[in-house]
Order: C-alpha cells, then sequence, then structure tokens
C-alpha cells in the first residue's frame, strides 16, 4: 500500500462516494490561501452588521457587505477591519478576520447598577447602556473605575476590551465623566456635544491672537471707502455674527447689487493658530438658543460683525443684474464699510407689507426712503423671475425652532415662518456667490465650489410607485435624466392633488446631497451651472478659502501661489464636507432631544399629525409645531409593502402625508425619541 505525502489530501469511499479529508497542513493551506480585504465596519443594534469595502476594490464591491452576528468577533461601529467572503443560500457575505485600527474608543451611555438575585446569591453588576443602539452591548465597569457616576447617570465610557461575539467576551471599560442625571436635559446636552466631537472651546492662545486682532484700529487706508453708501444688514433678531449686508443702486440697464461680506482674512491668517482652529471646525453650529462658532466671539461678533455704526473691513461683490434678473457682470473690491441700520427680518417684513404706515418705518428711512425701499422690491422680483424661468427647487424642508427660559429649559416650540425678507436676502446671496463663482472660472483661478448632484434614479423610481398609490401621476419625473422642469412638473400637479406637502418633503430625501469641491460642476437644485459659497467667511471654512483665493490672485496678482492654492482648495473642501455632516448631524440630534424634553412633560396630551413616514414596525407621525414621534404597531394583522411607502393594518392602510390623531405615550431623553399611541376621535387607543 503506498504512503501518502502529508501534502496530499487523503480519500476513501464509503456507501461507493468518495470522501476527502484534509490534515493539518493541508487546512492550513487552504486557510491562508482565502484572500482577505479591507474596509469599515457598521454594527446594528441587533448584533450583525456590515462592512463598506475600501475604494481600492473599484467594482467588486457595489453595495455594502453584510456579516452576520457571530461573524463579527470584536468589531464595533467604525472599526477598519480585514475580512473573508464566503457564500450563504447564493449570496455574499463577510466574516471578519482582524481589526485594523479602533473606530469607537469612547462613547456616551447611561450608567446602570443592577443586582440580579439567582436562587439564594445575588449578583452586582455596573454596567454602562451605550446611547447609539450600533453599539450593541452592555460594557462592564469594575467598581474602582466608577469615577463617582450615580444610577440613571449621564457618562462618558472609555472601553478597554472589546466585545468578542465568538469567545463570548464581555466588553469592559471605565467611566471617564458623568454629567449628571439622564432624564435632565443639561447632561444629555453635554453628552451629545462630547460623542459629537466638535471642538466647544477655543485654546487659550487661539483666544489670546483673537482678543489682539480685535483691538486692532479699523483704517480706509488701500480700500475702496464706502462708509458714504447706502449699506445694511438684516439678520435674526437674536444674531450677532453678522457677515453679510446689501446696497441696491438703480441703474440704466437694471440694477448694481452690492454684497459686502466680513473680511475674515484680514484677521485670520493663512496657517496661523486662529486659521488652524476654523480648519479643524469648518462651520459654526447652531441648536436652540445656542451656538459652537468657527471663530472666537472677540472676532465673529466682534470685530468681524458688520455691526451698525461702527468701520469694518468688507469684501464686496459688485453684480449688474437685468431687468430679467440676470448676472451680466461681477467685480469684487476690498472695502471698508459703516452699515447705517442693523435690519431684522420680522421688522423689514412688516416694513415691505405697510410701507410707510410701519411702526418700524423710521428706523429703516435712512436706507428705504427715496425710492430705495421699491428699487429693493424691484430687484427681488426680478431675481425671483429669474429663478422661476430656470425652475430651481423650492423644498424647504420645515425648520423648528425653541422658546427657551433664562435657564436654558425647553418651554415651547413652533415652526420657523420665512418671509419676503427672509427670501429676499436669500435671492441677493444666492446672486453674490453665483456672480463669484462665474468669475473665478472665467478668471482660470481655483475654487471651492457648491455642488449638487442630479436626483437619485432609485428613489425616485420609489416615489413615483408611491405617488401613483395616492393618485398623482408622476409621469414627469419618469425619465432617465429628470430635469429640474420634470421636478417642477411633479410637485405642480401634486399640488393639484393636494398633496404637495408630502410629495415635496419626499422630492427632497430623493435628492443627492449638496458638497464641497474643487473641480467644477452645475448645481442641480439651483439650476446653476457655476456656484460658491462666498457670503459667509465668519461661520463657514470654504467661504474664507473663496475669500483668500480672490484676495491673492484676483485683486493682488500674487500668481506663484497659484498652484499652492490649487492643492489648498481641494484639501479644504474635503475638510469642509467632514465638518458640515458632523455638525448636520449634531443640529439634528440636538433638535430631537430639545424636543423629546418638552414632550416628556405632555405625556397623555392629544394632537393633530401627519404621517411622515412607515416602516415594518409603525409609523412617524408629526404633529403642527414639529414634533415627530414613533406609533408602534403589532405584528399580527399588518402588511408592510417597502416600495408603496405602506403599511396596512387591520385592513386599513397608512403612508405618507395622512392625517391621524396621536396621544404622547412617552419620551427618552436619552435615545431623543417620543413614542405616540394612535387613537380615534372619542380618545380611545386603536393600535
Amino acid at each position: 500500500m503506498p504512503i501518502l505525502s502529508l501534502n496530499r489530501v487523503m480519500t476513501k469511499k464509503k456507501n461507493g462516494k468518495t470522501l476527502k479529508k484534509h490534515n493539518a497542513r493541508t487546512r492550513q493551506r487552504q486557510k491562508s490561501a482565502e484572500r482577505k480585504y479591507t474596509g469599515v465596519f457598521h454594527g446594528s443594534s441587533s448584533g450583525f452588521g456590515f462592512i463598506t469595502a475600501d475604494a481600492e476594490y473599484g467594482d467588486r464591491f457595489d453595495a455594502d457587505l453584510f456579516v452576520p452576528a457571530r461573524f463579527v468577533k470584536d468589531a464595533v461601529t467604525g472599526d477598519r477591519v480585514k475580512f473573508t467572503l464566503h457564500a450563504f443560500d447564493g449570496a455574499a457575505e463577510a466574516h471578519v478576520s482582524d481589526v485594523i485600527s479602533r473606530g469607537t474608543v469612547t462613547f456616551t451611555g447611561t450608567y446602570r447598577y443592577i443586582k440580579r438575585r439567582e436562587g439564594s446569591r445575588l449578583t452586582v453588576s455596573h454596567v454602562v447602556i451605550a446611547d447609539d443602539r450600533k453599539l450593541c452591548f452592555d460594557t462592564l465597569i469594575p467598581p474602582k473605575h466608577l469615577s463617582d457616576a450615580h444610577d440613571g447617570d449621564k457618562v462618558l465610557c472609555e472601553i478597554t476590551t472589546y466585545p468578542d461575539t465568538a469567545n463570548r467576551i464581555p466588553a469592559r471599560g471605565i467611566i471617564l465623566r458623568s454629567y449628571g442625571p439622564s432624564d435632565r436635559l443639561g447632561p444629555n446636552v453635554e453628552a451629545l456635544l462630547d460623542a459629537s466631537e466638535i471642538r466647544t472651546v477655543f485654546p487659550a492662545p487661539v483666544t489670546e491672537q483673537a482678543d489682539a486682532l480685535s483691538r486692532r484700529r479699523v483704517l480706509s487706508r488701500g480700500r475702496l471707502d464706502l462708509r458714504g453708501e447706502k449699506i445694511f444688514t438684516i439678520d435674526g433678531a437674536d444674531s450677532k455674527d453678522m457677515d453679510d449686508a446689501i446696497s441696491v443702486k438703480r441703474t440704466e440697464d437694471g440694477f448694481e447689487l452690492g454684497v459686502h461680506i466680513a473680511d475674515v482674512s484680514e484677521y485670520v491668517t493663512h496657517n496661523s493658530m486662529l486659521d488652524e482652529e476654523a480648519y479643524l471646525r469648518g462651520t459654526s453650529v447652531y441648536f436652540a438658543d445656542r451656538v459652537i462658532p468657527m471663530l472666537p466671539p472677540s472676532l465673529s461678533n466682534g470685530i468681524c460683525s458688520l455691526n451698525p455704526h461702527v468701520n469694518r473691513y468688507a469684501l464686496s461683490a459688485f453684480l449688474e443684474i437685468d431687468h430679467h434678473g440676470n448676472i451680466k457682470s461681477c467685480r469684487v473690491a476690498e472695502t471698508v464699510i459703516r452699515s447705517a441700520v442693523r435690519g431684522v427680518y420680522s421688522e423689514v417684513n412688516d416694513v415691505l407689507d405697510k410701507g410707510n404706515e410701519s411702526k418700524f418705518y423710521k428706523k429703516y428711512a435712512p436706507v428705504f426712503d427715496v425710492g430705495g425701499l421699491d428699487d429693493i422690491n424691484a430687484l427681488y422680483n426680478a431675481l425671483c423671475e429669474k429663478s422661476r424661468k430656470r425652475h430651481a427647487m423650492q423644498l424647504d424642508s420645515p425648520e423648528v425652532g425653541f422658546v427657551t427660559d433664562g435657564e436654558g429649559n425647553v418651554v415651547d416650540a413652533f415652526i420657523r415662518e420665512r418671509g419676503t425678507a427672509e427670501r429676499m436676502i436669500e435671492q441677493f446671496m444666492l446672486a453674490a456667490n453665483e456672480g463669484v463663482a462665474s468669475l473665478l472660472k472665467d478668471s482660470g483661478l481655483p475654487c471651492v465650489y457648491r455642488v449638487h448632484g442630479k436626483p437619485d434614479p432609485e428613489k425616485l423610481r420609489s416615489l413615483s410607485a408611491f405617488a401613483r398609490v395616492i393618485g398623482v401621476d408622476p409621469s414627469a419625473i419618469e425619465h432617465d435624466d429628470v430635469t429640474l422642469y420634470n421636478v417642477e412638473k411633479f410637485l405642480d400637479e401634486a399640488k393639484k392633488k393636494g398633496k404637495g406637502e408630502i410629495l415635496s418633503y419626499m422630492t427632497l430625501r430623493c435628492m443627492m446631497k449638496a458638497r464641497y469641491e474643487r473641480e467644477l460642476s452645475p448645481h442641480f437644485g439651483l439650476g446653476a451651472d457655476c456656484y460658491c459659497h462666498f457670503t459667509s467667511p465668519i461661520r463657514r471654512y470654504p467661504d474664507l478659502v473663496v475669500h483668500r483665493i480672490i484676495k491673492t490672485l484676483l485683486l493682488h496678482k500674487k500668481t506663484e501661489y497659484c498652484r499652492g492654492l490649487f492643492s489648498y482648495a481641494e484639501k479644504a473642501a474635503l475638510r469642509s464636507n467632514e465638518c458640515e455632516d458632523r455638525a448636520v448631524k449634531l443640529e439634528r440630534d440636538m433638535d430631537d432631544l430639545y424636543m423629546a424634553d418638552l414632550m416628556k412633560d405632555r405625556v397623555g396630551e392629544e394632537y393633530d399629525a401627519v404621517i411622515s413616514g412607515v416602516t415594518q414596525y409603525g409609523f412617524y407621525a408629526r404633529t403642527g409645531f414639529g414634533a415627530e414621534g414613533f406609533v408602534r404597531v403589532g405584528a399580527v394583522g399588518t402588511e408592510y409593502i417597502q416600495a408603496l411607502s405602506t403599511l396596512t393594518v387591520k385592513n386599513r392602510p397608512y403612508r405618507p402625508g395622512d392625517c391621524v390623531r396621536v396621544r404622547v405615550a412617552g419620551a427618552d431623553l436619552s435615545q431623543r425619541r417620543i413614542d405616540f399611541d394612535l387613537i380615534t376621535d372619542n380618545g380611545r387607543q386603536i393600535l
């Protein structure tokens, strides 16, 4: 009988079938031959996860890869991992093999002191339950690492041992900080700020540099002196960082619109400590009654802010606009201005409505008298007409505002109304941004463009199917190459059928996210071929970059910096996208938190609401003042059709846009969640 080599596969026959038996060496060879890939892991609340493969693999992975819970190993959300591919029931799935680097080291959660009795034995555990549902594990805390936390406190926790699903090893950690009781607003706000990784405190040297710069005198030497012009600002009543002012003059061919923007680059120079801090922050963050500024207050609210009756440096864009709202030319100059009036939206709206009969007219007389108001109105109407002709999208998502008391507690909520003054300033800023972007493009200079892609085709198909179900003809958007005209026609049809609000909201969700890019690309939503952000350098870093490019290359002709500014624009665009995403998420989370705090004291109250979205487990409903809660339904007698956005419960369909009556069942600040019960007109709960 021949002796088999250890490197060969041993075989034998049984019942007429050939069986193969691999020895240890061949198993090891087979295992090492499996190709390993890399990507980022994202966990779920149910234990399984997904991996987004690295871009280097091109089109090999056209979607995220599913990871069964038993093959997650010790990976948690945000980790960079190595994985192997396997097939199960004809579908590809990934198995985590190694963690390359950790994406989650600290997290916020609620500390719980848990007692369990098992027979005659009492066991005690100290655990932290993560706020992020994707961290689907409890973290054990040794008693010596509790950091004076009390049961029910909101805490910041550091993971010292990661959970291993394969070997059933629990997560362990230490509490770094206790914020206070998790059922109060303040501790949750502080925890959310820490979890967002947004910088909230300026380093002392940065503040000192800003304070020193704010004491500099504003001189007119070397600048166009506009202190005698009718220049004014219009902002919200609570605004302190006023970075844009306007002036309007009638000309033979139309209008001259002056948009005068705070010259932040005069103070925040490239590669300074202030610039490095602004680059890391990327944007100011606004929520409820608070702002986390991109620049220290001595700049953002002080020397850079275009406050009334004081000299300020500005970078002014002068746009020649014809009677049809078309931009004929744009020029930019370094200026010094003195705002004549600190305008407020609500006051200007009153003046626009009542003219010289308004109680605020006297305040605005320096800029509105002698035909000034008529010129401003005429220019606004011309710009609006231009927007209508190119079918620019008007998809305003409702913005929630909060009323707080002197101690920061939420006492009420409301939907912010946008009047003519708000829309007027918006149109003027849009014109300036478009004019400046075109000026840089035509000059062959670098720019940080604001781009917006066409709607997602797959989402449009789902929207089309839903529209048909509710009786709206979607044929206008059923094209391979959807245009703004198609979208406008579809929404007009929706309004005629009384479905305009919900379909406008759902159309907005089909849109791509606007992004910053160094390379030029159109802005679909505005119908603009060339667009950038120029008008808010106090609160947005890309605007500051555009200012620097204009001043360095366009005004001072320092062309030796051109190549470096192209690279700088690309780097700034990437960083600004990251910061914007983080800020938008924090602002939304804060809105949810403040709303949950308001509704926790309204349990049992009833409201009319509109369904805003459906899932297989229930649906979301939004009240008239912006509180959105979840109505959970049972599995019995329930059918969910995702493609039609329809949930049928006991033969009754529920779809976005349907009106319902709800009762507040509860509110959880830690999860920023509101729960509703669905009721009938006579007050009986029906789900």
